[in-house]
């Protein structure tokens, strides 16, 4: 019986030495969070700058003591600035923009009307818009369709001998076009835009041809721009990648 007890002190005794030897089972170690691959996003603010070429009609109909119709096409540079803001969900990409731009277009006609010379002339000059955009992304390209609210100075003018009659002021109407935008860099995007722009119509009176004349004029424009913006908050989101 001591023998026994004996054996089995001895046998409490080793058990921590021998455990001790044993090889030991390190827990395991969590892997630190991986990262996907950035995913590009349009949201945020951008300002920009744009110039193009710009060719509009001034179809004019003069009525009274003499009636004729004819139209002028003024055409030239347009340049100037823009700002707007993007919302991005999935592929869709929606957004407001306004721009302001000069226009270096004039032109003139004149017109043999009941035996003299009437002449017409037709100036645009500073105008601007402020629209919606709705577009679908594909990654850092962007196709979209833009509409709104436009408006120009526009100065008319109609002259016969010492006749002569001047009309000057904003006109406002609607403008709409489509685009497709891509971006460089995270904050850096260009653009290829075309839009038509429709001012509604004016009217210039004035005595001639031995009664008054009404010249009516109904103003419509297209241009073709490109443009370049700064995107702020244009980073892309880094997403964590799922295992």
């Amino acid at each position: 019986m001591k023998k026994i007890l004996l054996a089995g002190a001895l046998a409490l005794i080793a058990a921590p030495a021998l455990a001790a030897d044993l090889p030991r089972r390190t827990a395991a170690v969590a892997p630190a969070p991986a990262f996907a691959a950035p995913i590009f996003t349009w949201t945020g603010f951008y300002v920009g700058a744009q110039a193009g070429y710009g060719w509009g009609k001034d179809k004019w109909a003069i009525s009274g003591s003499a009636t004729d119709s004819f139209s002028i096409s003024p055409a030239g540079f347009v340049g100037g600035l823009h700002a707007g803001y993007n919302w991005q969900t999935g592929a869709l990409v929606l957004g407001v923009e306004g721009d302001v731009e000069f226009s270096a277009r004039d032109k003139k006609a004149s017109r043999l009307i009941a035996g003299s010379t009437y002449t017409l002339g037709s100036d645009l000059g500073w105008g601007g818009s402020v629209r919606l955009r709705a577009g679908y992304a594909v990654d850092r390209a962007l196709l979209y369709v833009t509409a709104g609210l436009a408006g120009a100075d526009i100065t008319q003018t109609g002259s016969l001998g010492a006749t002569r009659v001047k009309r000057s002021g904003l006109e406002f109407g609607w403008t709409a076009g489509a685009g497709v935008e891509y971006a460089i860099d995270q904050n850096w995007s260009a653009r290829l835009e075309y839009r038509y722009t429709d001012l509604g119509a004016s009217k210039l009176t004035t005595t001639a041809f031995g009664g008054s004349v009404t010249t009516k004029a109904d103003t419509t424009d297209q241009t073709v721009r490109v443009g370049l913006s700064y995107r702020f908050g244009g980073a892309a989101r880094p997403v964590m990648a799922r295992y």
